[in-house]
């Protein structure tokens, strides 16, 4: 064959390839636009390159074609679509592999047309707002991962569709309201899966046995269902598990032996049951990041072995009935970042170094029996958020720094026994919130820089052993709306600036040495429904701008008040709210005991007037009656002697 026919050859195939392509070109790019017709609004700029007649179809964002120019991969997650997707012609694309919808606002329902993407390896429909039931997935043999993840799904699943698809590695359903279901057993057929959503989307019943054959299982999410019964012992078969998330069901039973043999796993909750039992088997976890049990009847102590774990920065075990210490060694390898133990009977100090990596941002402890201090490591702590340690039996000096940590919103060490003064150091809180501090054995004074802590809301200091003066600078704490300083040793005035703090709501200075007269600025704070300056030593007069508080709580009793309740004040008097105040006079009470005199004096003038009344009636009525019978005799006499005629004898 010469050169000249094998050219000739050549271009003719040439052309042929050309003329294939271009009809591909054109096959695929009319789908496409109906895509972007479909979905466009002005927050999708993915669109913004599908131009046709300025750019190739396989430049478009988010479009990765083969390389004889079909389309086989739409990538379109979080790109702020929204509208009704057209199934019907992108079903229509014979090589698409890949159709990725996830994180936009597409809603309407998932037409039957959806099967003819009969290639695809890979859906995700996730987090979207579709509606109605997913239909029959049967015909995508090939899928390998499915996302159809909080999409507003209903109805019945189709879980016969997944006997269709043995390769599938993903399958990701949850927190749908699909119709109850128990597991069934095509789901633990499929040996291939890594991860298994199945949280929140109705599920009930047991958990198989048969979840033990998905070995290849990295992701196990069966969450927020109404799962019963126990943790069957088959899961410990798991041997790939990096994640185990079976909290807020209502399982029962212990943790099964030989879950510690699941050294891979990482991230293990199962809060929210009815779980019991120890945590020993807890101790081969050594892989663990976050543990939470929280909220179950687990008994028994803490494994020592978490102290160890290099990698563990969570831990939430509170709401149990767990006894015995803390591992004294939580944080001193690992970035530990949040403990709560709370509402259990542990003992023992509290470990010190939970903030050795300098991570630490959530400690909570409360309502245990833990001894000892707060560890002056803690006052480095300055990563910390929250510190609650409050209903324990902590004593000694809280540690300076502690009162001044730079990003803690809240600071609870209320029902403790510590000593010792507020430090200077608040003023450095720039980020707390709220401050509660009461029921322990306090002392000294608050500290004026308080004013300092301009995020303030919240002081309780209650049942201390405080002193000296509330400081003038309080004024200056304009978010402050509940202030609590009752049953201390407080002395002097209240400051007359307190009025600036416009968003207080309450103020409890109860049962202190606090003098002077009540400030008639008071009267001005608009959100007050609550005061109670019982027991104190204030003098002088209730100040009438009380009148225009709209208070449910009101009590000044047990002072040295003088002068009149204010009349608007007057319902208060029958509370005891002013009682122990003998120079105060109840001038709305006076003034309704004279009001019912005189209407006790008009109503006896009205008795006796009506009497007198009905007297002189009666007199009148009787006079009268006596000269109408005179003048009727008569009548009657004369009337007799005529019809009698003269033979009658007449009588005078």
């Amino acid at each position: 064959m010469s050169n000249h026919q094998n050219l000739c050859h050549f271009s003719f195939f040439l052309f042929l390839f050309f003329i294939f392509f271009n009809s591909t070109f054109s096959d695929d790019l009319q789908p496409i636009l109906a895509l972007k017709s479909a979905l466009q609004n002005p927050s999708a700029t993915v669109f913004n390159t599908w131009n046709p007649t300025t750019n190739k179809l396989c430049n478009f964002s988010g479009i990765t074609c083969n390389p004889d120019g079909s389309v086989q991969v739409i990538e379109l997650s979080n790109q702020y679509l929204s509208g009704q997707f057209p199934f019907d012609p992108i079903c229509k694309l014979k090589s698409l592999e890949k159709l990725s919808l996830g994180h936009n606002s597409i809603f309407g329902p998932v037409t039957d047309h959806l099967k003819n993407c009969v290639h695809l390896k890979y859906l995700d429909l996730g987090n979207n707002l579709f509606n109605g039931t997913v239909p029959d997935l049967s015909p995508l043999t090939h899928l390998k991962s499915l996302y159809l993840n909080n999409s507003r799904f209903s109805g019945r699943f189709p879980w016969n569709s997944l006997k269709n698809m043995p390769g599938l590695n993903v399958l990701s359903i949850g927190d749908s309201q699909f119709d109850r279901s128990r597991i069934p057993d095509v789901v633990t057929s499929l040996k291939k899966l890594r991860w298994l959503y199945l949280s929140n989307c109705s599920i009930e019943g047991s958990i198989p046995n048969g979840i033990g054959n998905l070995t290849e299982l990295r992701d196990l999410e069966l969450a927020d269902n109404n799962l019963d019964g126990v943790i069957p012992i088959e899961i410990t078969k798991l041997k790939n598990l990096g994640r185990l998330e079976l909290y807020d069901n209502y399982l029962t039973g212990k943790l099964p032996i030989g879950l510690g043999n699941l050294s891979k796993l990482q991230f293990f909750d199962a809060s929210n049951n009815q779980l019991e039992g120890d945590l020993s088997e807890v101790r081969g976890l050594t892989n663990l990041v976050t543990l939470q049990l929280f909220t179950n009847q687990f008994t028994g102590v803490i494994p020592p072995e978490l102290g160890n774990f290099r990698r563990l920065v969570n831990l939430s075990l509170y709401q149990n009935q767990l006894t015995g210490e803390l591992p004294q060694k939580l944080g001193y390898w690992s970035e530990f970042n949040f403990i709560d133990a709370s509402e259990n009977y542990l003992t023992g100090p509290i470990p010190p170094d939970m903030c050795r990596k300098g991570k630490m941002k959530y400690i909570l402890i409360l309502q245990n029996n833990f001894t000892g201090n707060i560890p002056d490591k803690y006052t480095d702590c300055i990563s910390l958020t929250r510190l609650r340690v409050n209903n324990n039996s902590l004593s000694g000096v809280v540690p300076s720094g502690i009162w001044g940590l730079p990003n803690v919103g809240l600071i609870d060490i209320s029902l403790n026994k510590f000593q010792g003064p507020i430090s200077d150091e608040i003023k450095k809180a720039a980020s707390l919130i709220v401050l509660r501090a009461n029921d322990n054995k306090l002392s000294g004074q608050i500290p004026k820089f308080i004013q300092n802590v301009s995020k303030l809301v919240e002081i309780n200091l209650s049942n201390n052993l405080l002193s000296g003066r509330i400081p003038e600078t309080i004024g200056q704490m304009l978010k402050l709306s509940s202030l609590q300083l009752q049953n201390n040793k407080i002395s002097g005035p209240i400051p007359q600036n307190i009025s600036s703090c416009v968003s207080l709501s309450d103020i409890n200075m109860a049962n202190n040495s606090i003098s002077g007269e009540i400030p008639y600025s008071l009267g001005s704070l608009p959100a007050l429904y609550s005061l109670n300056l019982s027991e104190n030593h204030l003098v002088g007069p209730i100040p009438s701008t009380l009148s225009s508080l709209k208070l449910s709580i009101l009590d000044l009793s047990h002072n040295q008040l003088t002068g009149q309740i204010p009349d608007s004040l007057s319902s208060y008097v029958y509370n005891g709210s002013f009682a122990g105040n003998d120079g105060l006079s109840r001038e709305k009470v006076g003034k309704l005991k004279r009001q019912n005199l005189i209407l006790l004096i008009l109503l006896l003038v009205f008795v006796v007037g009506l009497l007198f009344l009905l007297v002189a009636c009666y007199s009148y009525i009787k006079v009268n009656g006596i000269r109408k019978d005179n003048n009727q005799s008569t009548r009657m006499m004369n009337v007799q002697v005529e019809g009698l005629g003269r033979t009658t004898t007449q009588r005078i």
